[in-house]
């Protein structure tokens, strides 16, 4: 039973359903259009700035986003579905963070979303609100309010004044991100180090390493992109990565003053470093940086929320969630951008499509609706001991995609009643981008030349296929232009 069906008796209608939305990053933004749209004038609580982990600040040890981060993928991948990208004449498709800043920038402006916003507000407390009455019932409090208590931070004459507010609400929507709690290093031996290590987040300039020999622990995207723009001032660069094969005699594989190692094993003594279980091989660093990810942290969600929740750091894994988007036993409490290895945008797009379908949806709708307490329970229990799809019994994936994230968006598209072909053809197009992408990354050295990011992309949604231009030589010397094309084709998806 929808939310919309249990106030109808009550003669409430959407326009007068309360919904708080936390975060004002993509999630957030595109999450407030679809409520906006439907009727629902959300209040948008951001801590800090709009943009979230886009929103950059120099030298910042709190935020993932560094000076010369470009993005890795096209920017025909980053954006929603409704609001492309375009009109600013350039024809690069990785695009820096301060564009992306710039895109969610004129997408509220567009979605008039600005107003919504509540800056400086930090929600402090998230508590479910019992009903006495019916604490008998079969199924419980399906949808219970929610009440949330935030401090608002507002600076006047060089004075900060903090203000406490609280509010009731029929939903509520979590877009707080993923990327603010270090993941903590279980390296034997690193507490021992006798440089300095750092975390990924902590990072900003590659300056600071001239002429030193750093190791970077993690070889996906943070660790590979941090690599590659420290080598050009550190005098070595290591790149562990989980994925490189042991060695069994001999150098490791290097492009330049990059050096693809296996996982680390140890931190030994004198700075030294032990690499996979083979290696014999143990060079000194100076310098550790960990691209090892995050945790996910909901520090309002705790022991006086009345709620059965989970988010345990090491395990980075939300419980319990029914299809990884609402609160099994309450889905009032609802969350976006929690699974990872997506394309971010227009992921998010669906997923509050799929949450705001449910808010709104008439009981007398023939569309889908959300299963009894019971099979949401059941799900969640699977889905939070599974592992992941693509990885069964490790629990630390319990988030991931990857390459089953198009079937998740069909099926949000589904949950949302958005299957038409104009939809599907959209999601089929991304693929189609996103397969092209990785194929031109897969085989590029770890840590080494970036040059799939010297391609420009131009979507064909009504035939599920693109344009890709190399702009490697516009690129590498603007004074010999040469563009070579190719199609591409989005494959079948089943």
């Amino acid at each position: 039973m929808s939310l919309a069906s249990t106030t109808a008796s009550s003669a409430a209608s959407a326009s007068q359903l309360k919904v708080a939305v936390i975060g004002s990053g993509a999630a957030g933004l595109v999450t407030a259009r679809i409520l906006k749209r439907n009727g629902i004038k959300p209040l948008i609580l951001e801590k800090d700035d709009m943009g979230g982990v886009w929103s950059y600040q120099p030298n910042s040890k709190s935020r993932p986003m560094y000076r010369g981060l470009k993005t890795n993928l096209p920017r025909e991948l980053m954006a929603f579905r409704e609001f492309p990208w375009g009109g600013d004449g350039k024809t690069q498709s990785f695009v820096t963070h301060g564009e992306v800043k710039n895109y969610l920038s004129r997408y509220a402006k567009a979605m008039d979303l600005e107003d919504l916003i509540q800056f400086k507000s930090t929600v402090t407390q998230l508590e479910i609100v019992t009903d006495e009455e019916k604490k008998g019932e079969k199924d419980p409090s399906s949808w219970p309010q929610i009440k949330l208590k935030w401090e608002e931070s507002v600076r006047s004459n060089n004075c900060e004044k903090v203000t406490t507010h609280s509010g009731i609400f029929d939903s509520v929507i979590v877009c707080n991100g993923h990327y603010a709690a270090k993941a903590k290093s279980t390296i034997p031996g690193i507490e021992t180090f006798e440089g300095k290590v750092y975390h990924s987040i902590e990072y900003d300039d590659p300056f600071i390493f001239k002429d030193q020999n750093v190791l970077c622990i993690g070889g996906r995207a943070s660790g590979s992109d941090l690599a590659r723009e420290i080598s050009r001032h550190a005098n070595k660069v290591y790149l562990s990565d989980t994925t490189c094969p042991d060695l069994i005699e001999g150098e490791p594989i290097s492009e330049g003053n990059v050096f693809w190692v296996p996982r680390t094993s140890e931190v030994l003594s004198n700075s030294r470093i032990s690499f996979g279980s083979t290696c014999n091989d143990t060079p000194k660093v100076d310098v550790i940086i960990l691209c090892t990810g995050y945790d996910y942290q909901f520090p309002f969600i705790n022991e006086h929320s009345n709620l059965d929740f989970s988010a345990v750091p090491g395990e980075r894994r939300v419980k319990p969630l029914y299809e990884q988007l609402w609160h099994a036993r309450y889905p009032s409490l609802a969350f976006i951008g929690l699974q990872h290895s997506v394309v971010p945008f227009p992921f998010f797009e669906l997923q509050a499509e799929a949450i705001v379908s449910q808010l709104v949806r008439d009981s007398s709708s023939t569309s889908w609706h959300l299963p009894h307490l019971h099979e949401r329970m059941e799900s969640a229990e699977n889905d939070a001991n599974s592992g992941g799809p693509n990885k069964p019994g490790r629990i630390q994936e319990t988030h991931y995609l990857g390459p089953l994230q198009w079937d998740a968006c069909l099926k949000y598209a589904h949950f949302a009643g958005l299957d038409g072909d104009c939809v599907k053809r959209h999601i089929m197009t991304n693929k189609a981008i996103y397969d092209h992408s990785g194929k031109q990354r897969k085989h590029l050295f770890p840590g080494g030349a970036d040059e799939y990011r010297y391609y420009s992309f131009v979507r064909e949604d009504e035939n599920e296929t693109f344009q890709v231009n190399s702009l490697l030589d516009e690129m590498k010397d603007e004074d010999n232009i040469s563009l070579l094309s190719e199609n591409g084709a989005a494959p079948n998806v089943h």
